[in-house]
Parts: structure tokens; sequence; C-alpha cells
């Protein structure tokens, strides 16, 4: 492989042979093209799936604002828009964009050599065909009972094990073949879905290689990037077999996705650590334990994705079953026990300081338990639709509900986290509770499930599972003849009307910040807990009113929000012992000067700088320069943000929303200012613990 050329896919027998080819013009001009490929797929997005009343030229105008446009190309129902420089693509590749009331469809750009490497279409086509919502349909209408309908639904959707082992488990056996020759020896695993028994027909594989070596993070024989370079020379010379092969190598777990040609089948390829497998096969294991737990798992599954509340930046299937397990694992429905007791009576297997393994022999006392499906849907969607995710942690592992509190302070949590304890002693290494809504995962104890997840996709989860408990309440009258039909073809979309922005900010280890430096020893401060909960409120409500201020540039007024009927402008908030007003309002207008071509200027390099003092720099170059756009039209902005204090744990929560703007224009701005206020409070919060400053110091 010494003397392989990546450029030209060609492999040459000795080295002067190869040192010729690569000063040749053939080369070179190969060389040439792939890098201007790859500049042109860093600068470039593919915006899709356009609505018909959404002109294109508009579409292009609109992604000015991001950045300056070097070409674009305008399809039947695409639009290819090139920046000048790779930011502008980075950012909206990240990011959810609205326009007109609608959710742009914003892909990277593929730039293929020819048209013979592009997956066909018609495969993806016959893959998709089984599950296409018209065609479930058609069992509502043929079959007459719930059971009926549930077992050919299940029958339509599922992969059979014969499909798998046919479609699926051959190609991990072709690449444990293709491999051997670069890793001797390798072995390939199926995980996820397909290894659970929940794979739908035209599903995506997850597989785990093991190359048989161990893999190093910098020092040794293979590291990833030198596995991930062994594994895209064999892939690009095999084009034939391997088509859309994208290497993603800077991510948590790293992967190299691509399609499958024999089997049409799009395949991700991880080597970091078989933490998948064994997740995989504690849910297989949970199937087998109660005959009603796989169906009620697909029908959620299929009504998560329906619902559009399973995918990229919302709930994972994965974080979805786990809260299936964690709703079957509730004493008043005991089908299923803590996971926890599964790992009790076998010796451990470790992997990165996690026990992996589990016993699936374990004894458990009888279910007692003798609801039918619909009645566990029903169960599900009333338990979580009232949930308090904001407050407390989902634990599969033990079965229980803790405060987010609890996990702040390790050392009061139960013996039997011992395990979880020692790991996260270290700081970086904690189960992070900072997001809106947190599942423990049951095998890495320091892992949130639902990180992604954002708060509105949270509360609008909780929508649609109110709006999915009166639906199979409402079926139970015709025995749920209609129950499937009604949950699986229901329209749920979000109501436009009520955007809003959820933000939370939890003290976590913030919470001695900013005290006097005799503060242990003032006997004039008798309650010192409540000081010190009150104190972080009035620094984090006046660095959220600095963010607004001076970081957005707008015009900020304050008002009393505990009696929302008697609402009272507030000139000063300078007494940190006074424990009202619990709820704040400030009411912010003026424009988005500060928000656009932020990535494009530059702040303060100074280090020991506050990030809130960096930001404000930053914001001051942007409205220089966006004053001087002469396409720059600015966008009035009047919305308020409701700040309330929450004491268990000690938290704040932050919520925008706006009845003086159009919702297409708020969605925007306020979810980019949503971002803004955590970062940098949380930021700013952790530079005045390192330097132990105080609120005026910043």
């Amino acid at each position: 492989m010494e003397n392989y050329c990546e450029v030209c896919s060609l492999q040459l027998r000795d080295n002067h042979e190869f040192q010729i080819h690569l000063s040749g013009q053939k080369h070179l001009k190969k060389y040439q093209f792939k890098e201007f490929q790859r500049r042109i797929t860093e600068n470039s997005i593919f915006v899709s799936s356009i609505p018909k009343m959404i002109p294109k030229n508009t579409i292009v105008k609109y992604f000015q604002q991001y950045g300056q446009i070097a070409k674009h190309k305008i399809g039947q129902n695409y639009v290819i828009i090139e920046f000048e420089n790779r930011e502008p693509a980075e950012y909206l590749l990240k990011n959810p964009v609205w326009l007109h009331n609608t959710k742009l469809n914003i892909q990277k750009r593929i730039f293929y050599n020819n048209e013979s490497k592009r997956v066909p279409e018609n495969h993806l086509a016959e893959t998709t065909k089984a599950i296409d919502l018209d065609c479930i349909k058609s069992i509502f209408n043929n079959e007459t009972t719930f059971e009926s309908q549930l077992e050919t639904f299940l029958n339509t959707v599922l992969l059979s094990d014969a499909e798998v082992e046919a479609r699926y488990e051959s190609i991990c056996k072709f690449l444990d073949k293709t491999f051997a020759f670069v890793f001797p020896n390798c072995r390939s695993y199926r995980f996820g879905s397909t290894q659970m028994g929940l794979g739908f027909k035209e599903c995506d594989l997850d597989i785990y290689m093991n190359i048989g070596v161990p893999i190093c993070e910098s020092n040794g024989a293979f590291t990833m990037k030198k596995v991930f370079k062994e594994v895209k020379h064999v892939m690009y010379k095999m084009n034939n077999i391997f088509m859309n092969i994208v290497p993603i190598l800077k991510a948590k777990t790293p992967i190299i996705k691509c399609y499958y040609v024999p089997n049409k089948v799009s395949c991700d390829i991880s080597f970091k650590n078989a933490f998948g497998i064994y997740k995989s096969n504690l849910i297989k294991h949970c199937l087998s334990l109660d005959t009603r737990i796989k169906p009620l798992m697909v029908l959620i599954k299929f009504w998560g994705r329906q619902s559009e509340m399973s995918g990229s930046g919302k709930i994972s299937n994965y974080g979805l079953l786990l809260l299936i397990i964690f709703y079957l694992q509730q004493p008043e429905i005991g089908i299923l026990p803590p996971l926890m007791e599964f790992q009790k009576t076998c010796e451990p297997i470790i992997i990165d300081g996690w026990q992996v393994n589990f016993d699936e022999n374990t004894v458990l006392p009888p279910i007692t338990n003798y609801s039918t499906i619909p009645q566990l849907l029903t169960g599900f969607f009333e338990f979580y639709a009232n949930f308090p995710f904001k407050r407390n942690i989902i634990c599969p592992w033990d079965g229980i509900a803790h405060t987010k509190e609890l996990f702040t302070k390790t050392s009061n949590l139960p013996d039997y986290m011992t395990r979880y304890k020692v790991i996260a002693m270290q700081e970086e290494f904690k189960l992070s509770v900072g997001n809106f809504a947190c599942i423990q995962d049951p095998i890495e104890l320091n892992h949130n499930n639902i990180a992604s997840a954002y708060s509105k996709q949270i509360i609008l989860f909780q929508k649609n599972c109110k709006i999915s408990a009166e639906i199979c309440t409402s079926s139970q009258e015709d025995n749920y003849k209609n129950l499937l039909e009604n949950l699986l073809t229901y329209d749920y979309k979000e109501d436009v009307d009520n955007f809003m922005v959820v933000i939370l900010i939890l003290s976590e280890s913030s919470l001695d910040v900013g005290l006097p430096d005799n503060f242990q020893v003032r006997e004039d401060i008798v309650h010192k807990e409540i000081y010190k909960k009150d104190n972080w409120y009035f620094i984090v409500f006046n660095i959220v009113k600095d963010i607004f201020e001076k970081v957005c540039k707008l015009q900020v007024t304050v008002l009393s929000a505990d009696n929302e009927t008697k609402q009272q402008k507030i000139e000063v908030l300078s007494d940190v012992h006074t424990r009202k007003p619990q709820k704040l309002l400030l009411h912010c207008t003026g424009n988005d000067s500060a928000l656009l071509n932020r990535r494009s200027c530059t702040g303060s390099s100074d280090l020991c700088r506050s990030p809130l003092n960096k930001e404000i720099s930053i914001s001051d170059v942007a409205v220089e320069k966006n004053s001087k756009r002469q396409e720059y039209k600015p966008l009035k902005l009047d919305f308020i943000c409701i700040f309330e204090k929450i004491d268990n744990p000690v938290q704040v929560q932050l919520v925008l929303k706006s009845d003086k703007m159009k919702n297409k224009f708020f969605k925007n701005c306020g979810n980019f200012i949503g971002s803004k206020l955590r970062k940098i409070t949380m930021k700013t919060l952790a530079h005045m613990k390192r330097y132990k400053l105080t609120l005026n110091d910043i």
C-alpha cells in the first residue's frame, strides 16, 4: 500500500515508478481537480424539497445574509449555493433555518465525477416503498380489528429474520473477508435496530468493526486516523461496491458512512468501542421478557417518525426506546425491572470503566400486569405528557427519576452508583445535567442520551403525547378499531402561533461564584445557603441582561412577573437577599444589527478577558460592518424573556416568546439568541470561578 496513489486510484510496483507518477501531468491535473472539488464541497450547500410557493430566487437572496455568494444553480426543486468561504456553509449545515414559515432542507453538496457513481434513485425507491404511509393506510381498510391490524402492520414494516440474515448480516461477512488482508483478525458486528429486532425494512445498518488490535489516541501501530486511511483506500478502489463514502473522523464516535451497492443498504461503520453491541443486546433481551414489549416499541418508534419527534436534533430512536423501558419499569406498571438487576449476578466485563455485560438468566418476579397494548400505549403517552423533564433525570438503570440537583453532588448518590461516582470524580466525566432533558444511559452512566434534543423538541414531544393520549382514549369506544389509523396518520405539526425558546442554566459547580471574600465568617449573613442561591440568581440575571443590552444591543425594560396581571417596572435590582420576585420579565426591543455576520467579526484575543466582554467586542464590530452594507435592512426585534428562578435544583429557566413579531422571523433570531444566552452565561460563570471574580470584575 506504500506505493498507492489515492488521487488516481493506482497501485505502482516500486518507489521510483511511484515518484515519477506523482510528478506527472496526469496526476497533477487529477490532484488539482480533486482539490477544486473539495473546495466547492466545503463552500456549498444543497437546498432541496423547496415548497412551490417559495420562488427559487428568493432562496438565493435570503442566503446572501450569511455570506458572499460566489455561484448558485437553480434546479426544478432544488438550489445549490456556493459561498466565497466555507464558514457560512458550515454554519447552515449545523443550524436549522426557516423561511416563510418553512424549515429548509439543507444538506452537504456532493460533487460527483460522473453520474455512474451516484446512488441510483430506484435503489432508494425500492427500499423505502415498503413502509410508505400510503402503503400502511391500506391495512386499516382491509383489517377490521386492532389485533389483525397490528399483526399486519408489524409484518409490513419490520424486517424478518431471513431478511436481516440475507441483506444485513451478509454485509458484515463481506467486510470481514474484504479487510482481512489489512486487519487479519478483524470482525464486524451488527448493532442498533437490526440487532435488536426492531429494524424497519428500509433501515440503515450500524456496524462495529473490531480490527483485532488496540486503536491508540496518538502513538502506536494503529491510530483512528490510520484506520480510516486504510479503510478508505480499500473502499475507494472498490467503487462498484461502495459509494457515497463519507468519513467523519472528528466526532465523539468516528464513523465512515457509505452505501453498499449489492444489497442497496446505507451503512455507518464505527471502530471506537463495542458499547453499541452491548446496548443493543440489552434491549433485545428486554424484548424477550414480555410479548407486548416489541409491538409497543415498534408502534412508538413509528409514531416518533411520523410525528417528526425522532431524528437529528430531536430524540434519537435509542433515546425513545429508553423512554419506553423507563415507563415499563414504573411500580404501577411493573413489566420491566431496573436494568441493573441484570448485572448483579455475572462477572463484570469492563470497557472504559463501565460494566457492559448482563445475565440473561436473571430470575425475575412474575409479571402481574395484564394491560393490553392499547392500554400500555395510552399509559406511555399520559406518563410523558406531563413528565417534569427540566427537573428530573430519567434513569433506566435503577428505574428511578432522580432530581438533577442530586447529580450535581455525586456524594449524595446511592451506594449502588459507586462505579459512576468514582468516574465522576473528574469533572469532565460527570453526567451533564445542564440540558433541558436528560436520560442516563444504562451502560455509559455518564452519557445523556437525549442531549441532542432542544428544549422546544421536548415541549413539542409532550404536546404530541397529550394529543396521542386523547386519540387512544377516544379509540377505546370502538374497541380500538381506529386506533392505529388515527394515531399513525394524524398530522402532528408544531403550533407556530405559540413558538417559544426555552433555555435552562444550571448552577452545577458555579454556585459559589462571586461570593464576598469574607463570606464564611460574615455574621450578618445568617442563612448562608439561601444567600448563595440568591447571589447566584442575581449574577445570572445581570449576565443575561448584559447579553441582551451589550451583546444583542437591545433596549431592556425589567418587570416583575410574579403576578403577571400586575406587572411593575423595576428600576434597580441590587438587593440579593430578597427571595422575591421569583419571576421577572425582560422586554427587549431593537434590531438585529448585532446578530448578523458575527462569524466574520473578530473580538479581543486577550485570554484573561471574560467571554461576555469578548462577545461584546464582536458585536461592536458586527454593528459597524452591517451599517455599511447597502443591502442590509434592519429587522425590528420585539420580544420578552421570562426569567424564572428554580430552587430544586438551583437553576434559571429562560423563555423567549413574542406576540409582536411574525413567527418566521422570531424563529430564526429567537433560536440564535437562545443559544448565545446559554453559551455566554455558562462560559462567563466558569471564567468567574477560574479567576475568582465578582460581578463587578467582568
